[in-house]
């Protein structure tokens, strides 16, 4: 008892000597900053407090934020950053923060890396050490946005371990699933609203949030408050299979889910884009697979399907209207394969472009008929463009190694932790097709949401047959140390 009061008083002192450091520190700074930074400061001192005080706290609010916030233009709240990269930044200091006081605890801090760190660290790798490096072979310096897509994947490795850092029990998975849903749900109806043209939300978007094209709020698509059509879509089929999950494995009331359900299937169709159709079938595909409920999930998808076609019957009547006449499929994707065929795939397979990657940024002036800039709208295309040969084998072993992660986890637990392993193992089957039209292995806030899932999966350890545990670092072996 004496022993235990004594390395709490340590522990406070370790506390009241950083805080204290860091004020006299800061106190000067503050003195001359403008009143709106000075407030933007606490704020973020108050979040980084919160986090240390209840690190579950942090993987609650980044969950909330960022589908609210991800279409916000970069340095609105901090220099670079997206609202949402900002707050995981402040969030994430108060952890490790945390973290770093703890150190002089008796608690033992287990630093060992497991299948998937080991595959996401070396993926980040692959996207952006390699690709610099080939550059500066070539003679060519970085640009700013470069050095932007460079960071993306490790940006999202960190937001996984911060996530998964600060989760511990099957509870806090379960009200991060709950919170995430309701985020979402206002995701949605902004997207059914601005698909619709009602209520003036598009006029109050385009006033909030960039557009992402010149006539991309009036073209019945969804962007909502993540700025872009496309990660609605995935949002919103995520979402889908987080309910389902939840449904089939009875963790939360039907009077729930199922108008939950109905709102996100609505919601996909809202964002105006055929991939999205395409992610909430891949969805309900492998819930189906993992629960064994095809025919009872079939049953429910139907009538989903019958009210949405109803009931968004404008924007879809809009969206089947523009095709291309001469092929017959939808114009946006025969503009992308233009794209691919006359300014990309010329550069990406000269010379030896394709084994080591052209750069980073993948944004391309030209000079077209429907813009100045083009971006490229191939995932796989994206990662040989980007790290050449590495960048691709490393994305498919991350993949690998995340599936079969999920899928192991999805079949040993029916809890809230399982609900998590089912919806990630989804949202990252549904990426693995969609790479096949963008990269949406790194759409904002679409791709926040994969790696959140993933590391909800991951968290809490789970047992295993031969008394072996999983704890977000993939499967561990009989005979093996389990990672903790």
């Amino acid at each position: 008892m004496v022993t235990t009061a004594l390395h709490a008083d340590r522990r406070t002192l370790r506390v009241a000597v950083v805080v204290g450091a860091v004020a006299v520190v800061l106190a000067p700074a503050a003195a001359a900053l403008p009143l709106h930074l000075l407030t933007a400061a606490l704020v973020a001192v108050v979040l980084a407090a919160v986090a240390y005080a209840h690190p579950p706290a942090a993987a609650y609010l980044v969950l909330v934020v960022t589908p609210l916030s991800a279409g916000f233009p970069r340095g609105l709240v901090a220099p670079q950053l997206r609202p949402h990269e900002a707050l995981a930044l402040v969030v994430g200091a108060g952890v490790v923060l945390r973290a770093v006081v703890r150190l002089g605890s008796t608690r033992r801090v287990s630093a060992r890396l497991g299948p998937i760190d080991v595959a996401f660290l070396i993926m980040a790798f692959a996207s952006s050490v390699l690709p610099l490096l080939w550059m500066a072979a070539r003679g060519m310096a970085p640009t700013r946005e470069d050095l932007l897509y460079a960071a993306a994947i490790w940006k999202f490795y960190g937001l996984y371990l911060l996530i998964r850092t600060c989760l511990s029990t099957e509870r806090e998975v379960r009200r991060c699933l709950y919170l995430s849903i309701s985020a979402a749900g206002v995701v949605a109806v902004v997207a059914i609203l601005q698909s619709l043209n009602l209520a003036g939300v598009p006029d109050l978007l385009a006033r909030l949030l960039p557009p992402e094209d010149a006539t991309g709020l009036a073209a019945g698509r969804g962007s909502a408050t993540l700025g872009s059509s496309i990660s609605v879509g995935d949002v919103m089929a995520f979402h889908v299979a987080i309910c389902l999950a939840l449904l089939v494995r009875g963790r939360a009331s039907r009077r729930v889910l199922l108008p939950c359900i109905a709102l996100f299937t609505i919601g996909t169709v809202a964002s105006g884009q055929f991939s999205a159709v395409i992610a909430v079938v891949v969805c309900v595909v492998i819930v189906a697979l993992v629960t064994g409920q095809a025919k009872r999930l079939l049953v429910g998808a139907l009538p989903a399907a019958a009210l949405t076609a109803v009931l968004l019957w404008p924007v879809i009547a809009q969206r089947l209207a523009q095709r291309d006449v001469a092929t017959g499929v939808p114009q946006s994707w025969h503009v992308r394969y233009e794209n691919l065929r006359l300014y990309v795939w010329p550069e990406l397979f000269s010379g030896e472009n394709w084994l080591f990657g052209v750069r980073p940024s993948t944004r391309i002036e030209v000079s077209t008929p429907w813009g100045s800039e083009i971006y490229i709208e191939s995932g796989h295309t994206w990662l040989l463009w980007t790290g050449g040969i590495a960048f691709l084998v490393a994305y498919l072993w991350f993949m690998l190694v995340a599936l079969r992660t999920t899928w192991w986890i999805a079949g040993r637990r029916r809890d809230a932790v399982g609900v998590a392993a089912i919806a990630s193992l989804a949202s990252l089957a549904a990426v693995f097709v969609l790479m096949a039209f963008d990269p949406h292995l790194t759409m904002r806030g679409a791709a926040d949401l994969t790696y959140a899932l993933l590391a909800l999966a991951t968290a809490v350890p789970t047992p295993a047959a031969a008394g072996q545990t999983v704890r977000a670092v993939g499967v561990a072996r009989p005979g093996s140390t389990s990672y903790t």
